[in-house]
């Protein structure tokens, strides 16, 4: 193989190989624009070579990427990166972790980055699983450790140290001098030292004497595990600090004491009812309680009953069955009339005492008068049922389910949101999925069989159908619940209400989309304007430049014809420029300039620009016009004409005719056009004003936008005026505009067409000052250069492209610099700033001149340091006028 072909297959084996890299990889020159990368570079960032992608779109302006774009740019400045961590934005608009190098060769920077975007994602997911753990033990007061054996050396970590009172830094204590800091009434319960003979489970409690003097529980867990020849190698566990449990049993133990003396010497009645003589014996606080005087057979079970409320009989009777069916103990509370006639409050527990064949003897029981404490129940229930009304009206249901499989529970909002009715009984699983909308059932956390024993916190929004067919929207929140030893035990979770916002949140994002529909058409209405314009700036330019010739060779006949030329051209720039107000008047934004009009001058005017059509469809246009004076647009009057007579002609029948009247009212004035044609029926007159909608003559061939008409109206009723349209199948159709009469005295009087004094004056008087247009547009280019040079004294030179333009003017140095917007290889907005971004051209004035007329591009250019912005169809007068200001005649720059 020859050198020459194996350079090829080298280069081939160089790209292959760094496409097969899992580094990203790219080449991109000193400004960043990137001029290859390796597939995994485009796939993550969506910068590609040869579209003008560039490195510092990676790191935007938002402030959350200033340290990265700031890195970017000294890079780029300095040529080359040390090892640095980026946070950048990926191609899908997400957040990129990167390790980034560059280094320059051959005149470009080599970057290679590296993805640390899912590794950093786990070493935070570690960190703050250490961190839940770490809180973990902190609140359960758990510390794990580990020793060898049998050497007895071992580890705690930080919170058993703390347990003990020890400084870590001392190190683990061994065996020996751990036990040494055991209360000396525990040491012999010490069982350790045996367990290290065989493997298995342990547990001991015992106290810890710390050096301040304290003491605490431990309740120590251990495993001994065996090592690779079987034998017992070490022993890992856990150590609970139990003080604080301890401290409350033994509290529990002196309460159930002082309870024991409560029921002994405070208010509690102990009664017997004896099944078989079916009387109730009380002791002294019991007779007390019930108001009844002591009996030697004890009281009547039915005399009793009648002094409960009438309302708690059933229940008390239905407790005693319970009672007799069952070997636990049954509690009541019921009401007994007391002496004065009102009711007491009193909680009773029985019990039944059995014989030897388990045959029910007695009911055993306690009595406790708890009436003043019903005031505080009944108090404490109120406040409970306020808080639940609260709880309603914030939309907040609570729900629980059991890790086993289980039913769930839940509480009454979780039926109100659902607009179920309460019950007892929680939805299963597939009834509460057949509420969830379908689009939103993979959403929910318990959609999966298992995904109610996930240990992940739960939060997901969803919809709910209700019982009208609606839907509303939901959030759940829940997590799993764990013992002291992490075992999962439940899930709780909660419920609300989301619709209003969820319907806000829809809003707002309707709104967005509005706004990028409108930005859309901003952009398409500018770049239409910008094509439009382009071309029929040769049209306007060149037909003035004729004029000034014919003008001075005093060909009347010429410069009359080249009139008309200039009169149709502007008029199209006219039309353009109604076309791009389209979305003024949708939002009823429109420019108009009412002034005095004689109509019938206009329509005079206005037929020869239609004469053209009307002969090739062969109708007869007939002009029956008189004086009238309307209060209204001029410009806009002429579209308006423009758009009914040409429709009138279009839609008329060989041989047709047109005609066109005036008629003036001392209030009103009216304009009305005729036709002889087709016709429109009354289904077709109903949409005659929608925009866009051609009423099927689009399938004939004619041409049309179908937004004529829509324009016409809104632009009759923006002057005060009206159109009223009556038409016959076959017979023809007449439009009729109606309008405020204005003052015919205030009609300006019309002027011949004539070359603008100040272009033929323009090119009288020397100047002197070089000029540098940059512009890829020969047509323009040649009629730009004809102007300038129209001023005796003025320089011109060109160039085609920004970068040329840029160089061109370095070496050139012009006076005043003329820049077209829209270049082939970089825009006039890169050419301005590296035109101040070098001293020899920081200085020089540059001014916009594009095709790009919306309102919006003119700002732009301004606000980014034009010292002025000039559209296309160039205005000669406006041109020259600031040439000549900028370049006064006697005056040398």
């Amino acid at each position: 193989m020859s050198e020459q072909s194996a350079v090829p297959f080298g280069t081939a084996l160089l790209t292959t190989w760094l496409e097969q890299s899992n580094d990203l990889l790219a080449l991109t020159d000193p400004d960043g624009a990137v001029a290859w990368a390796n597939g995994r570079f485009v796939a993550a960032t969506g910068l590609a070579p040869g579209t003008g992608s560039n490195l510092l779109a990676l790191a935007p302006t938002d402030p959350a990427y200033a340290d990265s774009r700031a890195a970017l740019a000294r890079a780029l400045a300095d040529g080359a990166l040390p090892d640095t961590s980026l946070d950048l934005r990926s191609a899908g608009g997400g957040n990129l972790s990167m390790q980034a190098r560059a280094t320059t060769a051959a005149g470009q920077i080599l970057w290679t980055l590296q993805d640390t975007t899912s590794t950093r994602k786990l070493v935070l997911q570690a960190q703050r699983q250490t961190e839940l753990l770490d809180m973990a033990q902190e609140f359960g007061r758990l510390g794990v450790w580990e020793r060898v054996i049998p050497s007895g050396e071992g580890h705690w970590d930080r919170h058993i140290f703390g347990f003990w009172g020890l400084d870590p830094r001392g190190g683990t204590p061994n065996y020996k001098e751990a036990i040494q800091h055991i209360h000396p009434d525990d040491r012999t319960l010490m069982s350790y030292v045996e367990t290290t003979h065989a493997t298995g489970r342990y547990s001991q409690r015992y106290r810890v004497l710390r050096p301040d003097g304290t003491t605490r529980w431990i309740h120590s867990q251990w495993e001994v595990k065996s090592g690779p020849d079987g034998k017992p190698s070490r022993a890992i566990g856990i150590m609970v600090d139990d003080t604080v449990v301890y401290n409350s049993a033994r509290a529990l133990g002196e309460a159930n004491a002082q309870l024991e003396l409560a029921v002994e010497l405070g208010r509690i009645a102990i009664w017997r009812h004896d099944l078989k003589t079916h009387c109730i014996h009380y002791n002294e606080r019991g007779l007390a309680l019930f108001d009844i005087a002591p009996r030697a057979g004890g009281v009547p079970a039915d005399e009793m009953l009648a002094c409960v409320h009438p309302e708690d009989r059933a229940r008390v009777v239905a407790s005693a069955e319970r009672a007799l069916a069952a070997d636990s103990p049954t509690d009541l509370e019921a009401r007994y009339r007391r002496a004065d006639g009102g009711w007491r409050h009193v909680l009773m527990r029985r019990a039944v005492q059995r014989g030897p064949a388990s045959e029910p003897l007695a009911f055993l029981g306690v009595a406790l008068d708890v009436t003043e404490h019903h005031a505080a129940l009944a108090a404490l229930r109120q406040a409970s049922e306020r808080a639940a009304l609260i709880t309603r009206h914030a939309g907040i249901g609570t729900w629980e389910a059991d890790l086993d499989g289980g039913p769930e529970r839940w509480d009454e909002q979780m039926f109100h949101l659902r607009a179920l009715p309460p019950s007892d009984t929680a939805l299963n699983r597939a009834e509460r999925l057949a509420l969830v909308h379908p689009d939103d059932v993979h959403r929910l956390l318990d959609a999966r069989p298992n995904g109610i024993r996930g240990g992940l916190p739960g939060a997901y929004e969803f919809r709910v159908r209700l019982p009208d067919g609606s839907f509303r929207w939901l959030a759940s929140r829940s997590t799993v619940l764990r013992d002291e030893r992490g075992v999962a035990l439940r899930r709780v979770g909660v419920n609300w209400d989301i619709t209003e916002g969820k319907n806000a949140d829809i809003a707002r994002q309707q709104a967005a989309l509005a706004e990028r529909e409108i930005q859309a058409k901003s952009q398409f209405l500018s770049r239409m304007s910008h094509e439009l314009r382009t071309p029929l700036n040769a049209v306007l330019g060149f037909t003035q430049l004729l004029q000034i010739e014919a003008s001075r060779a005093a060909s009347i006949g010429q410069v009359a014809k080249l009139g008309h030329i200039r009169s149709a051209g502007e008029h199209l720039l006219a039309l353009i420029n109604d076309v791009l107000d389209l979305s003024s008047l949708e939002s009823g934004e429109l420019r108009l300039q009412a002034q005095p009009l004689d109509l019938g001058r206009l329509v005079a005017q206005t037929l020869p620009l239609v004469e053209p059509l009307a002969q090739q469809h062969g109708v007869t246009l007939r002009n029956a016009s008189g004086a009238a004076v309307a209060l209204a647009d001029p410009t806009r009057m002429r579209q308006i004409l423009i758009n009914l007579f040409s429709n009138a002609i279009k839609y008329n029948r060989r041989g047709g005719e047109v005609v066109i009247e005036t008629r003036a009212e001392p209030e009103r004035v009216s304009l009305t056009v005729r036709d002889t044609g087709r016709g429109l029926t009354r289904d077709q007159l109903a949409h005659l004003f929608e925009p866009f909608n051609r009423l099927g003559i689009e399938r004939e061939g004619i041409d049309g936008t179908g937004i004529g008409l829509t324009i016409v109206k809104a632009l009759v009723e923006g002057m005060s005026g009206a159109i009223d349209v009556s038409s016959r199948p076959g017979k023809g159709t007449r439009f009729v505009v109606t309008l405020p009469a204005g003052d015919p005295g205030a009609v300006p009087v019309e002027r011949p067409a004539t070359v603008e004094p100040h272009v033929a004056e323009a090119v009288l008087g020397e100047r002197d000052g070089q000029l540098l247009y940059i512009e890829d547009n020969h047509v323009n280019v040649l009629l730009v250069e004809e102007l300038v040079r129209s001023l005796s004294g003025l320089k011109i030179e060109s160039a085609s492209t920004g970068a040329a333009g840029v160089a061109r003017a370095t070496a050139l140095q012009p006076d005043l610099i003329l820049v077209d917007l829209q270049l082939p290889d970089f825009d006039g907005f890169e050419v301005l700033r590296r035109l101040r971004a070098q001293p020899q051209t920081a200085a020089t004035p540059c001014v916009a001149l594009s095709a790009n007329a919306m309102p919006e591009d003119i700002a732009r250019g301004l606000a980014a340091g034009f010292a002025d912005y000039w559209t296309k169809p160039i205005d000669f007068k406006t041109f020259l006028s600031a040439l000549e200001r900028r370049f006064p005649a006697g005056t040398v720059t």
